[in-house]
């Protein structure tokens, strides 16, 4: 992974983190919960690529991503949060 997919990534991992941190906290002291809830977004992170990723770029993950994919990346990523904390309801996401 190129780092500024990579930092992207991370990007989306801790906006979705940090949304369900805010409608469901996690102590911090609860490792194996705070780590099962980093694999559940990761999880969900690829549902949300798959679903937006034409077929090509999910054939070879190496090629790096034209703006109108990432911006839309970004728009399912901030809906996503927005939905996690309670401001957008899921059936407009």
């Amino acid at each position: 992974m190129s780092s500024p997919t990579h930092s992207y990534y991370d990007w989306q991992v801790s906006t979705l983190m940090l949304a369900y941190d805010v409608a469901e906290p996690i102590e911090r002291t609860d490792e194996a919960r705070l780590a099962a809830r980093q694999q559940e977004v990761e999880m969900e992170l690829h549902h949300i690529a798959h679903a937006i990723l034409p077929a090509d770029y999910l054939e070879n993950p190496q090629r790096d991503f034209p703006s109108e994919v990432v911006m839309e990346m970004t728009r399912a990523t901030l809906r996503r949060a927005a939905v996690i904390v309670g401001l957008l309801p899921a059936a407009e996401a």
